[in-house]
């Protein structure tokens, strides 16, 4: 009886310590590289968005001096005052970040300084504290925006912003940048890369994001395709899908406007992950 009694707790033992294994057979970063890469991807997306939207229309049809769409023209007929508009950024931080009073802002030539304390900017950006600098450019006439940090916050975890952003020409209302970003929580990355545009309408608060990147932590790394991601301000994202790719397997997971997404690994097992919208 002793001996039966043994082999089924034996037995048992080896039952729970195959489940313990099955659960976590993946790295815990894979699951937050599929997580995180379209979090920091949407953070990318909304600086561009507060930092272009006001100055869009400004920098191609009055500093560049373009015609109204109408005539045909779409050529600048002069050189580009990236001071302007520098100038105009600065001024507007009062009004791009809330409350009222919590960013302030100082242009010298073509470089503007923030300082921010528990700010929240349009779209996604929450608890915002710490510095950031932003240097414009006339990319061969298009907007260019130069964004590096020093002891940022975001959403209460810290956050290195380092990305590059490149307007494109304007078609109505419709706006379009390009980023090239190593931006990313220190928290949860060691490193990350990433190429993504971001499209929105003028002052409508929300934006479209496509993005690939890759992301390295503790000696893993994962490559991680974001496409047809969209957000608006106030409200969880409503569409997008994630693939995370890595030495083992494929994670995915989707948006659909819920506040929660299901990252699933290769094996069909889930882990759930609340968005904080």
């Amino acid at each position: 009886m002793k001996k039966k009694m043994k082999r089924a707790l034996g037995f048992l033992s080896l039952l729970a310590i195959t489940g313990c294994a099955d659960d976590s057979v993946y790295d815990p970063y894979y699951y937050d590289s599929a997580y995180y890469d379209p979090y920091y991807g949407a953070y990318d997306a909304a600086w561009s968005y507060a930092w272009v939207d006001p100055v869009y229309s400004y920098w191609y049809y009055s500093i560049g001096r373009l015609l109204p769409l109408s005539t045909g023209s779409g050529q600048p007929q002069a050189p580009v005052d990236v001071n302007a508009a520098a100038a105009q950024l600065a001024a507007a931080a009062s009004s791009n970040f809330t409350p009222a009073g919590c960013a302030t802002a100082t242009s010298s030539g073509a470089t503007v300084n923030y300082t921010f304390n528990n700010c929240a900017a349009p779209v996604v950006l929450q608890q915002i504290s710490g510095n950031v600098q932003l240097v414009l450019a006339d990319n061969q006439g298009q907007l260019s925006m130069n964004a590096t940090s020093s002891n940022l916050s975001i959403n209460g975890a810290p956050f290195n912003l380092s990305m590059q952003i490149t307007g494109s020409p304007p078609n109505g209302n419709q706006r379009q940048v390009t980023i090239a970003s190593n931006s990313f929580s220190p928290d949860r990355f060691d490193t990350r890369s990433s190429q993504s545009t971001v499209t929105w309408v003028a002052g409508s608060g929300c934006f479209t994001l496509d993005s690939q990147s890759t992301g390295t932590r503790n000696g893993l790394s994962s490559s991680t395709t974001v496409s047809g991601y969209q957000r608006c301000a106030n409200q969880c994202p409503s569409a997008g899908s994630v693939t995370t790719q890595t030495s083992s397997g494929t994670f995915t997971s989707s948006f659909n406007g819920s506040s929660t997404i299901n990252v699933t690994g290769p094996n069909g097992n889930t882990q759930s992950f609340s968005l904080g919208c």
